[in-house]
């Protein structure tokens, strides 16, 4: 099972379980059961100048990269300035507020894991009373205040590698994993260079790709897509798919795997093991 779809205004609204407890907040909600995921739930959040988030606790874990624009972060107290491409976990249970101070709007991908409950359900979210507003910290990784957060720059991509005769001309960034704090997911960065590629496998846990700049060939279960920026792509567990940097441009996209990948065997390629039988069968 996969899903492919382009972001668009449209998507954007006030949820409801948000009436009454934020201002001038919108989000697009892009991956979760209406789409086959069991694990993820991914969201784009908007905030105008001026608008705000009340102070609110979930009971799942939640991963926020700053696509533009700039927020203030509450976690317990304890604020930080997230500005584009900062990033921050929030733990399980921890109670956070979220406010745009700036003159511009901010969009942010908030990465939710176990995935939210559908409006009806049990509720994994509440609101509570808020945490004072105190001088907001930038981020800063000398900094042990500055704990679960982050900032990713371009010249932190390694130099491109080549796996083997499926998959080349790649290197990612990881931002998220149990060593910065997360225990539900991994996030990183990805690029594939022109002319790269990762021909078809498939892995015993959830992606979403949320493209950046460039673009790629996806392919899954046969069927295929142009990714590229304002583009979200998903794909289910044990779902055949590739990417193949043929559009005469480099790609780079977020990358999100839920749960996290086992320590061996995380991508079961599709070519190696159909060379594996043909060598056993000689």
């Amino acid at each position: 099972m996969h899903s492919f779809r382009e972001i668009t205004d449209s998507l954007y609204e006030t949820p409801a379980s948000h009436a009454g407890r934020s201002e001038s907040f919108r989000r697009a909600d892009l991956i979760g059961r209406e789409q086959g995921s069991v694990h993820i739930g991914f969201r784009i959040g908007e905030l105008a100048p001026g608008g705000r988030i009340d102070t609110c606790v979930h009971s799942y874990e939640k991963g926020i990269f700053i696509m533009e624009g700039e927020v203030e972060l509450n976690r317990e107290g304890r604020c930080f300035r997230l500005g584009r491409f900062d990033y921050a976990l929030v733990p399980i249970g921890v109670a956070y507020a979220i406010r745009n101070t700036s003159g511009a709007s901010a969009r942010w991908v908030e990465k939710c894991a176990p995935r939210p409950k559908e409006p009806g359900e049990w509720a994994d979210s509440f609101f509570t009373a808020g945490s004072e507003w105190s001088e907001a910290l930038s981020v800063d990784p000398l900094n042990p205040a500055c704990r679960m957060t982050g900032h990713f720059d371009w010249d932190q991509l390694h130099p491109h590698q080549r796996i083997d005769k499926y998959m080349w001309g790649w290197t990612k960034k990881m931002l998220m994993d149990r060593k910065f704090g997360s225990e539900q997911f991994d996030m990183f960065i990805i690029e594939f260079a022109e002319g790269g590629q990762t021909n078809e496998h498939d892995h015993p846990f959830e992606e979403a790709y949320l493209c950046l700049e460039g673009e790629g060939t996806f392919t899954a279960e046969g069927e295929e897509y142009i990714l590229k920026p304002g583009t979200i792509g998903w794909s289910g567990v044990g779902s055949p798919h590739g990417v193949f940097m043929n559009r005469g441009a480099a790609c780079r996209w977020l990358e999100i795997m839920t749960p996290q990948p086992p320590a061996q065997h995380s991508n079961r390629r599709l070519s190696t093991w159909d060379d594996i039988r043909d060598r056993l069968a000689e």
